[in-house]
């Protein structure tokens, strides 16, 4: 073999092993973990509705993973487990939950107007996690400790907000001494809850706004002074 074949052959194997390499490690990962994090939202987003749409029992990982766009076995490198699936889906319902639950700002001290606020606030926040609020009251029994980190936890620094707006009325003699805050809040949030599952299973003649209306104004009349 001569010398100019055996450059050639050299020049091959060289090429060769640099395509083999740059397959095997490629020069950045920056791309497959944008890749995998796009793909986990997508998984969330598409369990929050077949859970919201189906009910946790019914719910499958092939349905979930049609919804995604992808196959059961990327859904089990994210998540291995539908239970798992599950827990994500209500860890992201509840920060966004809360989120929207929020109620910063200046009050103007008439609790039929701030009472109201606090309604609209509420029920926009349910009407954005009914699905999954509907689906964790129906597992309530079977799963207790995910209905109550959806349900109950993130309700509780809404509950206190109220509640600490009410003990300001209190000293201010605007309403009754003898009304628990807390209680309040969370009898006015299950009020407002019920109104919501009523109107959107048709039960209720009430339209959103005159459902917060009347429900404000029944539990301001009964704590004012």
């Amino acid at each position: 073999m001569n010398a100019a074949n055996q450059s050639g052959i050299f020049l091959a194997c060289k090429r060769l092993l640099a395509f083999v390499s740059a397959v095997s490690n490629p020069p950045t990962a920056k791309k497959p973990l944008e890749i995998s994090g796009t793909m986990r939202q997508r998984l969330i987003e598409a369990a929050r509705a077949e859970f919201s749409e189906k009910g946790i029992e019914l719910a499958t990982t092939r349905g979930i993973a049609e919804r995604a766009g992808c196959n059961e076995v990327s859904l089990f490198r994210h998540f291995e487990t539908k239970q798992k699936l599950l827990e994500a889906v209500v860890q992201d319902t509840s920060e966004e939950f809360r989120a929207l639950c929020e109620c910063p700002g200046d009050f103007s001290g008439d609790p039929f107007k701030d009472l109201a606020r606090f309604a609209r606030i509420y029920n926009e926040s349910l009407e954005r996690c009914e699905g999954m609020a509907r689906a964790l009251i129906g597992e309530g029994r079977r799963r207790p400790t995910l209905a109550k980190e959806l349900i109950g936890d993130v309700l509780e620094p809404f509950h206190r907000s109220i509640a600490v707006y009410l003990e300001k009325l209190q000293q201010d003699e605007l309403i009754r001494r003898d009304v628990n805050p807390m209680a309040f809040a969370e009898v006015f949030t299950s009020s407002l809850m019920g109104g919501l599952l009523r109107r959107s299973s048709g039960l209720s003649e009430l339209n959103r706004d005159q459902w917060i209306q009347e429900t404000v104004a029944i539990f301001v009349r009964g704590i004012q002074s």
